[in-house]
Order: structure tokens, then C-alpha cells, then sequence
């Protein structure tokens, strides 16, 4: 059972959002926006068609439309806390663009452990998009730790946060531009320091910051680098 760090782990209330039709509301919104943008982001990475990929904290499969459409079948698998987003994303999204060829619906699935193993994949890339900005960034190591054995060498994966420089006072909140998004180290929305992202990267995996990637809300973006025979 997981801890309640932000709405999202609240499951009966996002089992009513999503019975009420706000699957794309509940998640943020900006669903073509934000699905484009990582999409963008990740060719811009590297990703090809051939990629297995894993989506941390998928949702209700904003950025999974638009990479199932252009990755090859079966080649994306989500995980998230949410058993009814999930769903959601499933039939209203996914289905009606005429995808579920391509995407099997045990591809997703539902845990609140970062738990890929069950897919019996290795994978080459990843992402974490607006999931640790939700709960404290030592979870960062529990999902990277999980995600270790199910990682091609140098696969890569990517993991969104709200940054708190270095000559922040600590504890203060924290407004971010563009968004007007604010900010604290200690409740939702979270930021986090370089440092604390660098003690929270496990052995096995190599962290390199990449900063600003255009997000519409200020969230910047790390690259955690999967080094295989580092454990």
C-alpha cells in the first residue's frame, strides 16, 4: 500500500474522475500538448520504432497514443498506481484510435511498486513524466532500484522534477515560470535540488541532468543512464 503523497494516490477519487469522463482532466490536462511534447522530446533522444519502451506513471495514456502510433507493435508497455486510468486510457483513447493492434492491453499495468518485471521485457528507454513531482524524489531511487533488472545496458530513461536551486532558501515555496506552478520540498507539488537528485540515483545508474525541454510548466528533465555491471 502506498503512502498518499499527492491526489493521485487517492484511488476513489480517481476512480469517480474517471467515471465522470475527466480522464484527461485528472492527470493535468494538456493532453495533446504534453503527449506531443514527449514524444518530440524522446526522437529528439534517440527513440526509434524498434524501442521497447516503458512509461512510468502512464496514466491514462497521455504520451501513449501518440507513441504507440509510432512505435512498433508491441513495443510500449505502461505502468500505474491507477487501475481505473488505465481502463480509461485503454478504451477511450487507445481503441478508438484504432491502436489496440499495436498496443496489447497487457502491456499496462497496475502497481504502485515502479514493478516492470511481470512484462518480461528488457527495455531500451523510458520515461517518468510529471511523477516525481507527486511524492518525495527518495522515491526516485525505489522506482530506479525496480527498474534496474529490466533495463537493456545503456538503455536510457528520463524522469521530469521541479528544480529548488542550490541558493533557495530551503523550505520556502517555490513559484515556477511558465505555469505559475508553486512549488515545496516536503509536500505536493515537490521540487528538488541537483544534489538531492544525485543521492537518490542508485548504483547501477548514471544520472546526467538535461534542464529545460520546453515543458509548458517549468518542470525540467534528467537522464538516468543504465550501467550494467555496477551493481
Amino acid at each position: 500500500m502506498s503512502a498518499h503523497y499527492s491526489h493521485y494516490d487517492a484511488l476513489e477519487n480517481m476512480k469517480k474522475a474517471v467515471a465522470d469522463g475527466h480522464h484527461r482532466a485528472v492527470i493535468g490536462g494538456m493532453w495533446d500538448e504534453l503527449g506531443a511534447l514527449q514524444k518530440r522530446f524522446l526522437l529528439s533522444q534517440g527513440l526509434k520504432p524498434h524501442h521497447r519502451f516503458i512509461d512510468m506513471g502512464c496514466g491514462s495514456l497521455r504520451a501513449g497514443v501518440p507513441l504507440t502510433e509510432y512505435l512498433d507493435p508491441e513495443r510500449y508497455f505502461g505502468v500505474d498506481i491507477s487501475a481505473d486510468l488505465l481502463e480509461a486510457g485503454y478504451e477511450r483513447e487507445i481503441i478508438p484510435a484504432g491502436l489496440d493492434s499495436k498496443l496489447p492491453r497487457d502491456h499496462l499495468a497496475a502497481n504502485a511498486d515502479f514493478d516492470a518485471t511481470g512484462f518480461g521485457v528488457l527495455f531500451d528507454y523510458g520515461i517518468a513524466q510529471s511523477v516525481f513531482t507527486h511524492m518525495p524524489i527518495a522515491r526516485l531511487t525505489d522506482c530506479l532500484t525496480a527498474l534496474a533488472p529490466v533495463f537493456a545496458q545503456d538503455g536510457r530513461f528520463y524522469a521530469t522534477f521541479f528544480e529548488r536551486p542550490a541558493d533557495a532558501a530551503a523550505d520556502a515555496p517555490l513559484p515556477h515560470e511558465p505555469g505559475g506552478v508553486v512549488t515545496h520540498p516536503d509536500r505536493d507539488p515537490y521540487d528538488t535540488t541537483i544534489a538531492a537528485l544525485m543521492a537518490a540515483t542508485p548504483k547501477g545508474w548514471r544520472l546526467d541532468v538535461l534542464n529545460h525541454w520546453d515543458h509548458p510548466r517549468d518542470q525540467r528533465m534528467a537522464l538516468f543512464v543504465r550501467e550494467t555491471g555496477q551493481d
